[in-house]
């Protein structure tokens, strides 16, 4: 087990200097787990599908940089980030990322790479097959998106490769979207949630060598549970095994 306290302060000191203007990032429990599950992973690079305002992209920067210092990865170590919009969803003013670039000395943020806009189905553009170690997914949080981000993936994560999954309790916080808590609750594999919080809002999840056997589950959980947001037709004619017409 690698030793994370002096990690785990930077975790602590990362989060209390975040800028005035940041909401909706993700909390302190979750920036730990995240980081903690970061630095176990041994990414060289790690992905983010949701950049948002680009908090968890600096936990995940610094993460990897820690994992540098301790030898774990080496110094090309890089966060690619992508979110949907240019401007971030709260604050117009700002870019996508701008927490980032805010947060963390410049030599450092030369390690992220955003692009935006851009979603998980613009990864083959970056990635081949199975050449992703490490996956965090924090976007559109209504039903089937997540699903539908991890199966825009699947092709380019490693068996066995790590996926983390935010806001998998967002129904119980009194919040709608459901869509992490079915992928998390539904999926068949081996998974940790985050610790700290009464309801823990963050887990992980470890695929499992038949990626195959993981995409029809899938298809099973998009398709088999109540839509929440809208889903273009020609990304349910990419990411599905039929037309999903109907399902919203």
């Amino acid at each position: 087990m690698t030793d994370l306290t002096e990690g785990l302060a930077l975790v602590r000191a990362y989060h209390e200097s975040r800028p005035s203007w940041l909401v909706g990032n993700i909390g302190y429990h979750d920036a730990r787990f995240l980081f903690t599950r970061a630095v176990e992973a041994r990414p060289s690079v790690a992905v983010e599908i949701g950049t948002g305002s680009g908090f968890s992209t600096g936990v995940l920067c610094s993460a990897l940089a820690y994992a540098h210092e301790l030898g774990l990865v080496g110094s090309d170590f890089e966060v690619v980030t992508y979110d949907v919009s240019e401007r971030f969803y709260h604050d117009p003013s700002r870019a996508v990322g701008d927490a980032a670039r805010e947060q963390l000395p410049e030599a450092l943020s030369r390690h992220i790479t955003f692009y935006s806009p851009a979603t998980a189905l613009h990864l083959g553009e970056r990635f081949g097959d199975d050449e992703i170690e490490f996956l965090f997914i924090d976007a559109n949080h209504g039903h089937p998106w997540p699903t539908l981000d991890l199966l825009a993936a699947l092709s380019h994560l490693r068996p066995r490769a790590e996926v983390v999954l935010h806001d998998i309790n967002l129904p119980s916080l009194g919040y709608a979207g459901a869509g992490a808590k079915v992928l998390f609750d539904c999926l068949p594999v081996e998974k940790e949630v985050s610790t700290g919080d009464e309801v823990p809002n963050t887990g992980s999840l470890r695929l499992p060598e038949d990626k195959e056997g993981l995409r029809e589950e899938l298809w099973r959980i998009a398709l088999t549970h109540p839509w929440e947001a809208h889903v273009a037709d020609s990304v349910k004619a990419v990411l599905l095994p039929q037309s999903a017409e109907g399902e919203e």
